[in-house]
């Protein structure tokens, strides 16, 4: 019996969408991917634009085309990047702009869900469209779908930017530093500081191993909180980051490898709350999604960050209701 290859569906190719497809297509994955837009031709030139760099060295023959919403129901893994993203005003945006989607993008994940679970309920949808938190618990909580199967991005890039302003902080190779962003892929995210390490060493103790000067936490949970948004008002988008996390998660799922990833999940019982947020948290993922949520311990500080967080989640989700 042949063996079938995996299949990719993108739903939604706009930017973000391109960066999704662009991993997806050099990612060894995909024997499949199909291409879903409301603006077909834009589907259409992004499949045949990917089609042609098949026949280029080092590119696998990826089965790549545009489709429709009926090409889901043998997909096993479905992104959903569709939605406008945030605009810059007049001095630029700001790290509340993912909020100003709330009504229009709940509406569109609405649409998109229904389209999807009437074909589908196997398949892993992973989640890129802002606000992200309210978007996945609009997806999590209103549709037939099993739970650990929907998931966000939630704060993985949060946490590579983390990573990265750390390892830079101190000289070293962004791999090396461990520590996860918890809570919304916003303003309101923060560090699990207590969480964080180098060589085994905690936060506290990053600044005199390694004879720098130390890191302030709330001035750091400033700068990477504004980092997205840095990107942003620089050339007017952000891709890479969230197209490389969406395909972090599918590999995870797919190769059953039970990573430990803060992916957006709506909690249930975790920190007192059950199906009331969606957030990022550390969770373990592998071949049925989201398969243990992490309540990680969490000292003073970051306590009173958590509350913050699922107040301005749960905020946004009101106005995407």
């Amino acid at each position: 019996m042949p063996i079938k290859p995996h299949k990719l569906a993108i739903v939604g190719v706009g930017r973000v969408g391109d960066a999704v497809l662009s991993d997806a297509m050099m990612s060894g994955l995909f024997g499949e991917i199909c291409v879903i837009d409301v603006n077909e031709d834009m589907a259409a030139g992004q499949a045949l634009d990917q089609h042609h760099a098949t026949a280029l060295p080092n590119v696998a023959n990826v089965n790549v085309y545009a489709g429709n919403y009926d090409d889901v129901s043998d997909a096993d893994i479905i992104i959903v990047t569709a939605g406008p993203s945030i605009t810059a005003g007049k001095n630029g945006a700001t790290g509340a702009a993912r909020r100003e989607l709330a009504a229009t993008n709940g509406t569109i994940i609405r649409a998109t869900m229904a389209q999807i679970t009437s074909r589908n309920h196997d398949a892993a949808i992973i989640i890129c469209s802002n606000p992200l938190d309210a978007v996945v618990h609009i997806a999590s909580t209103e549709f037939d779908h099993p739970q650990g199967l929907v998931l966000g991005t939630g704060t993985i890039l949060d946490s590579a930017r983390m990573c990265r302003v750390i390892a830079d902080h101190l000289g070293v190779d962004p791999d090396y530093v461990r520590g996860y962003m918890i809570g919304e892929h916003g303003p309101s995210g923060f560090p699990m500081f207590s969480g964080v390490n180098v060589g085994g060493v905690g936060f506290d103790g990053l600044a005199e191993l390694f004879d720098v000067p130390p890191l302030d936490r709330d001035d750091l949970t400033e700068r990477i909180n504004h980092a997205g948004i840095a990107v942003f008002n620089l050339k007017g988008w952000t891709s890479a980051g969230i197209g490389h996390s969406a395909l972090t998660i599918a590999r995870s799922i797919l190769l059953d490898d039970h990573a430990v990833y803060p992916v957006c999940t709506t909690l249930r019982g975790q920190y007192g709350h059950d199906g009331d947020v969606s957030m990022g948290v550390p969770c373990v993922i592998g071949a049925k999604g989201v398969e243990r949520i992490l309540e990680v311990p969490l000292d003073g500080w970051e306590r009173e960050h958590l509350d913050t967080t699922i107040k301005a989640i749960q905020e946004t989700i009101a106005a995407a209701s």
